[in-house]
């Protein structure tokens, strides 16, 4: 007779139920456990028909949890003071998948903000989207301050950055890139259809997509 569950309360998809009865299979009673199954961990209260209860083998147990680990969170960071850029941009990089959190601000200075509180809680950051051109704080500025933060610190995994801007990238700008690295660049243009910046972003993360594949 297969394993019968009474699920008192909460709410659970059906294909997570297997794992819950894996869980356990091995015990009796009321349980009421948070579940790591789930973007949101939810509080359930499950019961286990006594008769039925045999033991599972803690390496099976093992491999479920194993199985159902939430991927570790990553962030991206966007650097951009035109508000339609800026709104596109987190749009279209959330829904890449890309990373897992999206933080996008209006100039360099509210980035390094951003890097800083990232940093002390020893946060992953995928990349960092900078314009060049940004009222406060320009994207070169910003840019050269994450890489001073960055030896300061022990073993760190600098961010790679690329600048999305409309400004061309002449000599001065690849030298400075050079010193930056990993640093690349992607001409934003200047079209004023909102189609054309969505296909550039679109070129932008194929580019990123591409990148985080190969280190």
């Amino acid at each position: 007779m297969p394993p019968q569950i009474s699920i008192i309360g909460g709410m659970l998809s059906p294909n997570v139920l297997p794992f819950i009865a894996a869980i356990f299979l091995n015990q009796s009673g009321t349980f009421a456990k948070t579940l790591p199954i789930c973007a949101e961990p939810i509080l359930v209260n499950i019961w286990v028909r006594p008769e039925i209860a045999t033991p599972i083998p803690d390496s099976i147990l093992e491999k479920l949890w194993k199985e159902k680990e939430v991927s570790v969170e990553t962030y991206a960071l966007i650097a951009e003071d035109s508000d339609f850029a800026r709104k596109l941009l987190k749009e279209l990089v959330s829904k890449s998948k890309l990373a897992s959190e999206v933080i996008a601000v209006t100039n360099g200075l509210e980035l390094i903000t951003e890097i800083t509180k990232l940093r002390k809680i020893n946060a992953k950051i995928s990349f960092a989207i900078i314009d060049l051109s940004m009222p406060v704080m320009d994207g070169l500025t910003a840019a050269s301050i994450i890489r001073s933060l960055e030896e300061d610190e022990e073993n760190v995994v600098k961010i790679p950055i690329v600048f999305f801007s409309a400004v061309k990238a002449n000599e001065e700008l690849r030298k400075q890139m050079e010193l930056l690295s990993p640093a690349h660049y992607l001409n934003k243009g200047s079209d004023p259809d909102p189609r054309g910046l969505a296909d550039r972003i679109h070129v932008l993360l194929n580019f990123i997509s591409r990148y985080q594949q190969k280190v």
